[in-house]
């Protein structure tokens, strides 16, 4: 077979079924037979970043692989926030791009691609010759997931011309990971844990990955201590009576009030980020005990007491089997009062609704459409100032929540909602996204979710503006209007693409679009748009500048 037949070939030998991407001169080939020999689901993007992120919105919804393809020079170029999007949540991925022939350097589109891939972050996988084929798919598919990152595939073009007798690899199986802890980082994380006197047990989505749950409360019940997650671990404890919903920045009055008395946190896969721990004001006079499947993952972000390496369900258990042994007395930090703060904790009375007949709070609109919305679902967050609403929606289980703010990068959340809802066809996808990040990336990617007839709902805060600097340059007595833009009208743009729409202007204005939620037609995208008062949300958000 021909080399790019070959490239097609070693995909497919490893278990590749979807592809998302841009086709060009250095990938089309690969494209084509892919689709014609293999029957593999490709999918077109308008923009090479949105195929990445495509394909990692899809591999974080169904747990796979995730693979996507561009072609050479600017098709790459085009890709790399994406790219490095997919490397700081460090999700295994593949991105075959061609290169340019190698003999051709005065090539229109010729480009250090390595030199590129490297400064992302990301891992760069040559293949050598046409011989090696086989052999450098596989090495890839393999780097990706025990790096725990994308890994590009450079193809050069001459070489997808070259004959070759194709030999498999075989396929790689990523084995389960239930390492058990070290006894000495057990003990030492034991002497701080068993001593303490407010623990709190928190969970990560590496805890999820693992299926701790039932281990976790067990531990929590053994220490006295009340739980929490980080953000990718939101709702793992919904229903549990000392369940403190979100350690970090979107921790609720009664849960920072407990946080901040607590002196010990024991950690399970949550990666301590600013966000995690407020800035690190939430680890002030504690000691912190970490847990996690991935050595480097320890001490990474903060300094802790102690760190544990292993599989978050083991090292539970283990730790649950010593405090058993020692007949370990709870702590008297599970109170009758805290319980009866969580249980009648009401989040919408927090606060006063600012609400106007021409805007809406964003805190009221998230509490409304997270009733009004399919309760079975996956969310979809984009970044932007709204996400502090947004990412308080709930979710049926923590891997249904999808984040594209690894980077920090406004865009990024419609490509992401669209290679999760390629993944999982069988619930609605939702998708919260601001008014610039849907200008930016989202607009011209809408239009690829009509075409695949998603079950695809999406929610635009439209403050008109970019919010996050429209709130600093208010905060800083400065004149916001170099941060606000007239945006075409939402609706009718998605309308003539195809999708159903709605426009919420005032509280009134819900329930008529969540009933167009309830209605919608199979395979019909539904695209709602709000009107967020940006001088408004300065107001309830200038302290989280």
């Amino acid at each position: 077979m021909l080399g790019h037949d070959a490239v097609a070939q070693a995909l497919v030998d490893h278990g590749v079924d979807t592809m998302f991407a841009v086709l060009g001169d250095g990938n089309l080939f690969i494209g084509e037979n892919l689709v014609r020999e293999h029957g593999v689901n490709l999918v077109g993007a308008t923009h090479e970043a949105n195929a990445v992120c495509m394909a990692e919105g899809w591999a974080k919804a169904t747990g796979r692989l995730g693979v996507a393809s561009v072609t050479h020079g600017p098709g790459l170029t085009n890709a790399m926030t994406a790219l490095v999007e997919g490397t700081k949540n460090r999700t295994p991925m593949l991105v075959v791009a061609g290169d340019t022939p190698i003999e051709n350097e005065q090539h229109l589109q010729n480009l250090d691609q390595h030199a590129l891939v490297t400064a992302s972050g990301a891992g760069f996988q040559a293949i050598r010759n046409v011989e090696s084929i086989a052999e450098d798919v596989s090495t890839a598919v393999r780097r990706a997931f025990a790096e725990h990152r994308p890994i590009v595939i450079n193809v050069p073009l001459n070489v997808e011309w070259d004959e070759v007798q194709y030999h498999p690899r075989p396929p790689l199986t990523p084995p389960a990971m239930r390492l058990a802890p070290d006894a000495d980082q057990l003990e030492a994380a034991m002497g701080i844990v068993a001593s303490a006197v407010r623990p709190v047990v928190v969970a990560g989505r590496g805890a999820v990955k693992s299926g701790a749950k039932e281990s976790l409360i067990q531990l929590a019940d053994a220490l006295g201590a009340p739980l929490a997650t980080s953000l990718l671990g939101t709702g793992y404890f919904r229903g549990e009576p000392f369940d403190l919903g979100i350690h970090g920045t979107l921790s609720h009055e009664v849960a920072g009030e407990t946080l901040a008395s607590a002196d010990c946190l024991v950690v399970f896969g949550a990666s301590l980020n600013y966000f995690t721990t407020d800035h690190q004001t939430l680890l002030t006079g504690k000691r912190v005990v970490q847990i996690d499947l991935t050595p480097s993952n320890i001490d990474r972000n903060v300094a802790v007491d102690a760190g544990v390496v292993g599989d978050a369900t083991v090292v539970a258990q283990s730790m649950l089997d010593l405090l058993r042994a020692a007949e370990h007395e709870p702590s008297a930090f599970r109170t009758a009062s805290l319980e009866k703060k969580l249980n009648e904790l009401d989040l919408a009375s927090t606060f006063e609704d600012k609400s106007t007949d021409v805007s809406v709070d964003p805190r009221t609109l998230t509490r409304h459409i997270d009733a009004g919305l399919p309760q079975k679902r996956q969310v979809v967050v984009d970044a932007g100032r709204f996400m502090l609403d947004a990412l308080t929606l709930s979710v049926p289980h923590p891997l249904d929540l999808v984040t594209s703010h690894g980077f920090g990068a406004i865009g990024l959340g419609m490509s992401t909602a669209i290679g999760a809802a390629v993944g999982r066809p069988d619930i609605p996808t939702v998708l919260c996204i601001g008014d610039g990040g849907y200008m930016m990336g989202g607009m011209t990617e809408l239009s690829t979710a009509v075409h695949l007839g998603l079950d695809l709902i999406v929610m635009v805060y439209n403050d008109g503006s970019y919010g996050a600097e429209h709130i600093q340059l208010v905060a800083k007595n400065m004149d916001p209007s170099s941060s606000r833009h007239e945006w075409p009208d939402l609706c009718a743009v998605a309308e003539a693409m195809g999708c159903q729409t709605s426009k919420i202007n005032c509280l009134d204005d819900i329930d008529e679009a969540m009933q167009l939620v309830k209605n919608r037609q199979q395979g019909i995208p539904i695209l709602i748009e709000a009107a967020i008062d940006p001088d408004v949300v300065s107001t309830i958000y200038e302290h989280k500048r």
